[in-house]
């Protein structure tokens, strides 16, 4: 995931509405990475979408748990 500096800054010149965009997006490919190599349905990406739209704390600990799961021996 690219650096974009802390998760609730603004940039310099950005708006409400980018800033808003790019943490959306941020936290869609923060979800999306621990599930690198599973296929993922239509249904499976909107919910993905969804829980981007909740705060980081949140998108975090889903994460967390996404890579822990994934760690279990055998589980994936």
């Amino acid at each position: 995931m690219e650096d974009s500096g802390p998760v609730d800054s603004q940039q310099p010149g950005e708006t409400t509405d980018r800033r808003r965009t790019r943490r959306h997006a941020d936290r869609v490919i923060a979800l999306l990475e621990p599930l690198d190599g599973v296929e993922l349905g239509e249904h499976d990406r909107r919910v993905i979408e969804w829980l981007a739209t909740h705060d980081t704390s949140v998108v975090g600990t889903v994460a967390s748990l996404l890579y822990r799961a994934r760690a279990v021996d055998g589980a994936w």
